[in-house]
């Protein structure tokens, strides 16, 4: 899960969690709302907790709320009660998620939407309006109170913790093919017809995309078709007390080309429908806003079959029009003039996210962590830095370090300084799991292989025979095994064992593994790979004595124990 919605009420006492805020309506089922609610009950006395979920219609602003009127229309709403315990749903992955990261003394709780619900839908505001827009939304308030829903008992806001959520539709996978008209006009003092034909490649198309309209006209009348132009009108139907339908003009372009008598034309055009272009148009429908992000003309609404008269709120309709405007010659050509219309639904919808699968969480793995931990120490370590030198004089810049990212100072000598890249960076930085992702792997792939090795039930063999002293089971790092690996090359073949005759029953004492003589020439590698490990060891016990973070510790450690083993190793070999 990226993110997580969390808000507080202002007396600290409940506080709410959503790992979502968009609800798709799949025509047939409605994603269920799946919360938690953290409590701190040190101030409730005798009050409970309750989270509601309901769907409103707002047609007018808060600061026309005078006299008692109540500019607010519930259209459907549902409580739970939380605390004391009484509402136990069944615990999903988002549940489990939120409850991690709420902590202890959290509530889970579940709403299931109604199909015959409208989507989250907002009236653009005009340029001098206030306050929140009105419109059909969807919140989420979890509440303290005496009483589920009493309209006596006043519930403060510090006592409140609430969050707005969408009910929103994506366009379906299946996309049909497009819509078809055409129309055959007489008209007066011409014995023939204006046929006109008007299609598109699909039915359903998406906010933003270039709307291609194919027109056909044939000419058969003695009349010449002046121009014509394309307009999109978008229906708002507003079903609440009454049935009010609203038609606002989207789109208008008009086109120069002219049709003579028994002429005939064909082209297909592009249009683009944007909500720049309507900015200043009071009543607009859009699609349901968080606070003031960014939002776009209101999609298509998608009923059922049958669930017209069930559904209130907004019903979002588009409709295109060709319209002909055909005048015939002479002196009273334009009082003759008249015009040619011809209707083509439309659907205007928001593709599926391609991320919007079934939800499946997962913890990050031991790497991430690894990451994520060493990162966070980095960036206390720079933190304290540039406190430091900001206490000493040094100016903090606008600019950004080109490598690594972190913020820039400047000395009182107009120096520019990089905490970071002069002061952290090493040339142990692949290494650092707070800069490099594949050593933070590679540790703990170490860490598991060597929990998971098994312990040897005999002595490991060296040299063709048996060695006095158990091996180590610890990841060596590449300095070391190198060096190691190096002596061991070079080794002479082990000569076969000589047949000895049966120990007497009465020694105790086990017999020694036979001495190898070794090379002369081998003497001064062995030395040579001696004297590298050893410098290893001086400088990662230098580094461990200066260290403060705990994973740059642990690898030092980690180091230092292979290179003693390397040591060991080589020193029989020397014997």
């Amino acid at each position: 899960m990226a993110k997580v919605y969390k808000k507080t009420s202002g007396n600290g006492g409940v506080t709410l969690y959503l790992g979502k805020r968009d609800y798709v309506d799949h025509m047939n089922s409605v994603d269920q709302v799946d919360g938690v609610v953290k409590l701190d009950p040190t101030d409730f006395k005798d009050r409970k907790v309750f989270v509601q979920l309901a769907c409103a219609f707002r047609y007018g602003s808060d600061d026309l709320d005078v006299m008692g009127l109540c500019f607010r229309k519930d259209i459907w709403i549902q409580h739970v009660q939380i605390y004391p315990e009484n509402h136990k749903p069944t615990l999903t992955p988002m549940h489990e998620t939120l409850l991690k990261k709420a902590g202890d003394n959290s509530h889970p709780f579940t709403f299931e939407i109604p199909t015959n619900l409208p989507c989250s839908v907002s009236l653009q505001p005009g340029p001098d309006d206030k306050g929140k827009a009105c419109g059909v939304d969807f919140e989420v308030k979890t509440y303290l109170a005496k009483e589920k829903s009493n309209a006596d008992e006043k519930i403060e806001k510090k006592d409140t913790a609430r969050l707005v959520i969408r009910k929103v539709q994506y366009a379906p996978t299946q996309i049909g093919a497009g819509p078809k008209a055409e129309l055959c006009k007489n008209f007066m003092m011409s014995d023939k017809p204006v046929h006109l034909e008007a299609s598109m490649d699909k039915d359903l198309y998406f906010h933003g995309e270039a709307i291609p309209i194919k027109i056909k006209i044939n000419n058969e009348s003695n009349k010449t078709v002046k121009k014509f132009r394309i307009t999109v009108d978008q229906t708002t139907d507003i079903v609440l007390y009454s049935a009010d339908k609203y038609t606002k003009q989207v789109f208008l372009q008009e086109f120069g080309e002219t049709v003579e008598p028994n002429g005939t034309y064909e082209n297909t055009l592009s249009i683009t429908l944007r909500l720049a272009e309507n900015k200043e148009k009071r009543g607009l429908a859009l699609d349901g806003r968080l606070k003031d992000e960014d939002t776009n003309l209101a999609s298509t609404t998608m009923l059922r079959g049958g669930l017209e008269k069930e559904v209130l709120g907004i019903l979002v309709s588009y409709k295109i029009k060709i319209n002909l405007m055909v005048a015939g010659g002479g002196l009273l050509g334009g009082l003759t003039a008249s015009d040619v219309t011809l209707e083509l639904p439309l659907s205007l919808m928001h593709p599926k996210p391609e991320d919007d699968e079934d939800f499946e969480w997962e913890p990050p793995t031991e790497a991430e962590m690894k990451v994520i931990q060493a990162r966070r120490e980095r960036q206390d370590k720079i933190s304290k830095l540039m406190g430091d030198y900001l206490l000493k004089g040094y100016k903090m810049l606008g600019d950004c370090c080109e490598t690594c990212g972190t913020i820039l100072l400047q000395d009182r000598q107009q120096k520019i300084y990089c905490v970071s890249c002069q002061e952290l960076d090493s040339d142990v930085d692949k290494d650092n799991p707070a800069l490099n992702a594949q050593a933070a792997l590679s540790q703990v792939r170490e860490r598991q292989l060597a929990a998971q090795s098994p312990t040897p039930s005999q002595t490991p063999v060296l040299n063709g025979g048996p060695s006095t002293q158990a091996s180590v089971s610890v990841p060596r790092p590449e300095h070391c095994e190198g060096a190691a690996a190096g002596g061991r090359a070079l080794l002479p073949p082990a000569a076969a064992p000589t047949p000895s005759p049966p120990a007497p029953t009465t020694s105790l004492a086990p017999a020694r593994p036979p001495v190898i003589a070794q090379s002369p020439t081998l003497q001064p590698v062995l030395q040579e790979a001696e004297e590298a490990v050893l410098t290893k060891l001086r400088w990662a016990t230098n580094q461990l004595q200066s260290s403060a973070s705990l994973e740059a510790s642990i690898q030092l450690c980690t180091l230092i124990a292979s290179c003693a083993s390397s040591l060991r190793s080589l020193k029989e070999l020397n014997q």
